[in-house]
């Protein structure tokens, strides 16, 4: 062979095995970093095998909820509510307010406030008759009870249940339950239309055609308000409100509920042979003597809806796709395979607090801090923590659902401007606890938050980032800008030390120090030099020229106040580290959920970090302060208390069985509080994505020490 011929086909052959090896390479990477999402979920699937009030399991949409005890419907109410998490069905459309029998109106529960030498007439007296009646008005309405009752309609006792195995399908949103009821089997499948407010189930037993097992719906007047958290349902009020038959046929009713001014529909439909039977003006039972297997689908809205519902199978196969969506095209972390042994909590709690969010926090109206599973703060929305409940939905690539609930700040932009001008400000003031209808609620803290004003301008520019077009400018330019105009107005100019301040009157985040003395708080300092930095950048974007105000404005600011190399909590209250106990950590939120700003320098909020967590250890991060201690903790460069604030197991950080965490406070009044789920995923992704200018290596927020073996997918950067 020619010598140069034989050359060229040893450097053919070894281009050709390097282009191999090349391959090998990159395929093995490629499949490295390939997370199986189907494994992932359902290996922390929820599976009970014994009553437990605090593992009650919900299925839902984000507008709508059914939360379910053991026998998958809500048949152990009693038990449930005086030891753990109700049983309710909710929805983010239906609202109810009790008669103003006294016209009452918000301008009764005011008084005023010195606002810089001029008067701001407050809703501040929240134990007035006007302060307690909007207050507790308007609240979400109760859509009823669906559960499995014994014969002659008595409830069904603990003591009858044994062999208890249910399970949450997570991947499907289906809950099977399976039980033993005094010795005979029962089983039942519990399932949620994605598309709107229906549930639907599946129930085999033998006792159903003996006559001793028999579904029953049952509607309450509303709650019990003079609780506001996790308050009882009205049974003895039967006069209060209607439930009337508007049509029945062989396998479906249409009943119309009108509580006061609010009306609904429930249409049942049902297959198996049954009848539908009156027990009283607001309770009803399906007879199904004569089978033993029984589908039901109860459909709520608030009009009549014609068309017959789907059927159960329908909405089982809808529900999985829907939910294989959400898994399949959201963010993954993936923690299989690492050698810190708090590895499988960690994912068990990302994995059911994504759950929770779905259920709970993705639907058209922003949250309440229980969601759609019970009633808390009369089931209102409190605006100051949205970002803790939403931003986590763009970084785990889920931006639709975050703009579900954005889309509300829009409809309410006209009340915000008309409260911000009746208390002589520019732009638009967001209410701090309001219900559907956008208007505030009084009380003694509501009126002086002001750490939620630039919440929306923050949450608009996470949704510019997904989503970074014209469209998105034009669609949400109204609300930055609105939000923006506010900010300046609001900052007050203090010729004394040239500067513009914040309050008083105001309330920090801790809420307990005097309203009018109260200034310069650190972290609504930095929010408000992010949120008009933002909103100027919008400006730009979209060919306008910078407003000269708000950049006055972002000059003359405010600096946050400074003591022994640490950042106060605000500038009026110069002693705080040397009382004894605890201290407030808000300011750390400063570097955290916020990013790097000119206000803040890393190397004293290391130390005031660094100072918090030294004295009260993980004391201090229980709650939703998981979140926020975690994200300061990274930026930080401190990953391996980052990753010991995740895996807190004090009261108040401890994931129950269901993924839920009850509030520190108040564990039983709060049993499900999910400001904890949603702070602590905005911290895991960022630990997992990172942060612009951030280090640019895998999962930048945990431990590099070979302890952690993270594979991440879809989670989207915070700035």
């Amino acid at each position: 062979m020619n010598l140069n011929v034989y050359k060229a086909f040893l450097m053919a052959k070894r281009t050709s095995l390097l282009f191999t090896a090349l391959c090998l390479i990159f395929s093995i990477k490629g499949m490295a970093q390939t997370i199986d999402r189907f494994d992932l979920v359902n290996r922390h699937n929820v599976i009970l095998k014994e009553i437990d009030p605090l593992a009650s399991l919900s299925v839902g949409n984000g507008d709508f909820a059914y939360t379910a005890d053991v026998t998958g419907m809500q048949s152990l109410e009693q038990h449930y509510y005086k030891n753990g998490i109700p049983l309710e069905t909710l929805s983010t459309w239906a609202w109810h307010s009790f008669p103003n029998t006294k016209n009452l109106k918000l301008e009764d529960a005011m008084k005023p406030n010195d606002f810089h030498g001029r008067k701001i007439m407050y809703a501040s007296q929240e134990k007035s008759a006007a302060g307690e009646y909007f207050r507790m008005n308007p609240h979400p309405a109760p859509l009823g009870q669906i559960s499995l009752v014994k014969e002659n309609g008595k409830s069904i006792e603990l003591s009858d249940l044994s062999q208890i195995n249910q399970k949450l399908d997570l991947w499907k949103g289906l809950l099977s339950s399976s039980y033993q009821l005094n010795g005979k089997q029962v089983s039942v499948e519990t399932v949620s239309s994605p598309e709107n407010s229906t549930v639907a189930f599946s129930i085999k037993s033998s006792l159903l055609k003996e006559g001793k097992l028999k579904p029953a719906f049952r509607f309450p007047y509303s709650y019990d308000l003079s609780i506001k958290n996790k308050p009882p349902f009205s049974w003895t009020q039967p006069n209060m409100h209607q439930t009337t038959i508007v049509s029945k046929g062989l396998n479906n009713v249409v009943l119309k509920r009108v509580i006061n001014t609010t009306e609904y529909y429930v249409t049942i439909h049902w297959q198996g042979k049954a009848k539908f039977e009156l027990d009283g003006p607001h309770r009803f039972y399906l007879n199904a003597i004569g089978s033993d297997s029984l589908q039901i689908v109860c459909q709520f809205s608030p009009v009549l809806i014609k068309q017959t519902p789907r059927q159960f199978a329908a909405i089982r196969n809808a529900s999985a796709l829907s939910w294989k969506d959400f898994w399949t095209k959201g963010g993954a972390v993936d923690f299989s395979g690492s050698k810190d042994p708090r590895a499988n909590e960690l994912e068990r709690r990302i994995i059911l607090s994504q759950y929770l969010m779905k259920v709970n926090y993705a639907g058209s109206f922003p949250p309440q801090e229980t969601g759609l599973t019970h009633i808390s703060w009369y089931g209102k929305h409190n605006s100051e923590v949205y970002w803790w409940h939403a931003a986590q939905f763009y970084q785990w690539n889920h931006t639709d659902l975050l703009e579900k609930s954005f889309n509300w700040y829009k409809r309410i932009l006209p009340i915000a401007l008309k409260e911000a001008k009746r208390e002589g400000f520019e732009g638009a003031r967001w209410p701090k606890m309001a219900g559907i209808d956008g208007k505030t609620s009084p009380g003694g803290i509501n009126p002086f938050i002001i750490w939620n004003q630039p919440n929306p301008i923050y949450l608009a520019e996470l949704i510019y980032r997904a989503h970074p077009n014209t469209e998105t400018l034009k669609k949400y330019s109204d609300v930055v800008f609105e939000s923006a105009q506010f900010l300046t107005s609001y900052a007050f100019y203090d010729v004394k030390t040239d500067r513009y301040i914040l309050g008083p009157p105001l309330k920090s985040v801790n809420e307990s120090t005097a309203e009018n003395t109260t200034q310069n708080p650190t972290f609504e300092l930095t929010q408000w030099y992010y949120g008009l930095k933002v909103a100027q950048d919008w400006r730009v974007r979209m060919g306008m020229t910078r407003d000269a105000h708000w950049d006055e404005v972002l000059k003359k600011l405010a600096h946050p106040t400074i003591k022994d190399d640490k950042y106060l909590e605000m500038e009026t209250d110069p002693d705080m580290y040397n009382r004894k106990g605890g201290f407030s950590s808000a300011m750390l939120m400063s570097l955290g959920q916020l990013p790097q700003t000119p206000l803040i320098d890393p190397k004293i909020m290391s130390n005031t970090f660094n100072t918090i967590y030294e004295r009260n250890g993980l004391r201090s991060f229980v709650s939703w302060s998981l979140g926020k201690g975690a994200m300061t903790a990274a930026r930080l460069g401190e990953q391996d208390k980052a990753v010991d604030i995740l895996c807190n197991t004090l009261p108040g950080a401890v994931f129950l069985k269901n993924g839920h965490v009850q509030r520190a406070k108040e564990p039983l009044a709060c049993p499900a509080y999910l400001p904890t789920n949603s702070a602590f995923l905005a911290a895991v992704a960022l630990m997992a994505a990172g942060w612009d200018n951030g280090p640019e290596t895998n999962a930048p927020g945990f431990p590099q020490n070979g302890n952690w073996h993270i594979r991440v997918e879809n989670v989207n950067k915070l700035p």
